[in-house]
């Protein structure tokens, strides 16, 4: 299998067999299944993992996001989440990385910890160089002491990390020096570790939703160039002539066809792994037709995510400041583009359309609808420094983050 093309529907059942081992083992990623009310201790545990699990989850997203380039790795990472929504019709698969989430979460965590004695102590070593020049005996100590603590604390995370990065295994570093020493004279140390790096891997695979990422945003461009493009005409400094109102009037149609249409097309195309597929209206008017009110509710609240995101362009922020609001941007749009995929899945497993009346209802409501959310892009200009630039970046469809605001 190619790292470009789509992983199978059971990506975690890979053909790698894992020797087993009654004491070495590396623990496998994600909190597991519910383990049930009759479990309290383990339900509150499970519980526990999974609210720790989605606040990495949306870190691990937002710093992704927050990086020109990597943001479509994001992207690639939300459509990999729809996907799976889409073939299941299961909210809970939409979220991929929560397998790998936690522990990622406690790995860079007590990195962290770790290292702050090393930062302390080599606070303390500058500060003697400085104030004693380097001639005496104590910052030689402090020197030595320093290199010591350097040497075990990559040891200690090093040994831990391989050891499955697990709470105890930072926690528990003598157990860590015997389960890798047990697992070189059993010779099983390669095999073990190869199992869960490709595991791993498994959930990442960084180029597959990396092309993900960019196929959409080429073929968003694609579809919201021209409507966009007319929708900005009058807004712009000294277009204030009949014509260009008309060229605003008619973008906003295009541009309220294409909302209704460019969601399904995004999860169609994150489906079938083919560029081209994003231009199929069959799909998008199949889930309108077959699913109505799935897709007015999903559209509804994907637009209305997206308003408040608009608020950060009234005024340019520095780069810095920028980076908090990035998990904001995450929040607002992940849970969103699943419902997209939900109502996507109820379409597609339906074999006739629903009723008449359900369909024209939801058209005749979604239109002024999408309408008031064109409005809206039409008048950003008026109130971001951004200018003409603001309604280009659609957040329903692009980078989940705005970066023309990176220009202060």
């Amino acid at each position: 299998m190619s790292i470009l093309e789509p992983p199978g529907p059971d990506l975690l059942k890979l053909p790698v067999t894992r020797p087993v081992s009654d004491q070495v083992r590396t623990s496998e990623p994600g909190p597991g299944p519910f383990p049930g009310i009759r479990k309290p201790f383990r339900s509150l545990w499970w519980l526990v993992h999974i609210s720790f699990g989605a606040i990495c989850l949306i870190l691990i997203l937002a710093v992704f996001a927050a990086i020109p380039g990597l943001n479509l790795l994001t992207l690639g990472y939300m459509l990999d989440g729809q996907r799976r929504v889409a073939l299941s019709g299961r909210l809970r698969d939409g979220f991929p990385l929560m397998k790998l989430a936690p522990r990622l979460g406690v790995v860079a965590i007590f990195t962290l910890l770790f290292l702050i004695p090393v930062r302390l102590l080599s606070t303390m070593c500058n500060a003697a160089l400085i104030v004693r020049g380097g001639t005496d005996v104590s910052s030689d100590g402090l020197l030595l002491g320093l290199t010591i603590l350097k040497t075990v604390t990559a040891m200690h995370l090093i040994l831990a990390i391989m050891n499955g990065g697990t709470v105890g295994c930072f926690l528990r570093p003598i157990r860590n020096v015997r389960r890798i020493g047990k697992a070189l004279v059993d010779r099983t140390f390669a095999s073990e570790r190869q199992h869960w790096i490709v595991e791993v891997w498994g959930i990442l695979r960084p180029a597959y939703h990396f092309m993900l990422g960019l196929k959409a945003v080429l073929g968003a461009f694609l579809w919201l160039a021209i409507p966009t493009s007319l929708l900005v005409a009058y807004s712009a400094p000294g277009r204030v002539a009949p014509g260009f109102a008309v060229l605003s009037f008619l973008g906003g149609l295009l541009l309220v066809l294409v909302a209704g249409w460019l969601p399904a097309l995004q999860v169609q195309q994150a489906v079938s792994g083919r560029f081209m597929d994003i231009f199929r209206l069959r799909i998008a008017r199949s889930m309108i037709r077959n699913s109505p009110v799935a897709w007015l509710f999903a559209s509804v609240v994907l637009y209305a995510m997206t308003l408040p995101l608009y608020l950060a362009k009234i005024r340019l922020l520095p780069s810095d400041a920028f980076l908090v609001l990035t998990p904001v941007f995450i929040v607002a749009i992940y849970p969103s583009r699943i419902l997209i995929a939900k109502a996507f899945h109820r379409s597609q497993s339906r074999e006739q359309s629903a009723g008449f009346g359900f369909r024209w209802i939801a058209r005749l409501l979604a239109f002024p609808l999408l309408a008031l959310y064109v409005l809206f892009l039409f008048l950003t200009p008026t109130i971001s420094e951004l200018g003409r630039a603001a309604p280009l970046e659609n957040h329903a469809f692009m980078s989940p983050v705005p970066y023309g605001q990176w220009g202060k």
